[in-house]
């Protein structure tokens, strides 16, 4: 059973600024190491932070109501699913690990596309 859809649109050129304007201290305060280090790994980062951005914004639009004030820029990330492409969203903080389950949460999904100037996601919670 679907308990949330969430989506999320923004420019990359908007994410290129904030990183160009406040580097490490912009980066750090919304991504997690693994995602740094992906995105960093790629020929042009900002793309693949814009995508993650989106995600993350997505997975709190997505959230039931209940949720979202346990939810913060780092509690989840954005990282490559077993097959190295298709991202997943892994929950890191605990409490709401916690709160989740209590909504009967059993999995969620994640869709990042780019194009030219802007970058979207779709996250749905079951």
């Amino acid at each position: 059973m679907i308990k949330g859809i969430g989506t999320d649109v923004v420019e990359i050129q908007r994410i290129e600024k904030m990183i160009s304007n406040y580097g490490d201290l912009f980066l750090k305060k919304v991504f997690t190491e693994q995602e740094m280090a992906f995105c960093n790994r790629m020929a042009f980062p900002a793309p693949h932070f814009a995508g993650r951005w989106a995600a993350k914004e997505a997975f709190y639009k997505a959230l039931p109501v209940s949720c979202q004030q346990h939810s913060f820029w780092k509690s989840i990330e954005i990282i490559p699913g077993e097959d190295g492409r298709k991202p997943v969203v892994r929950i890191i903080d605990e409490k709401l690990k916690e709160v989740l389950k209590g909504e009967s949460v059993s999995s969620v999904h994640v869709s990042i596309s780019h194009e030219r100037s802007i970058c979207t996601a779709v996250v749905i919670i079951e």
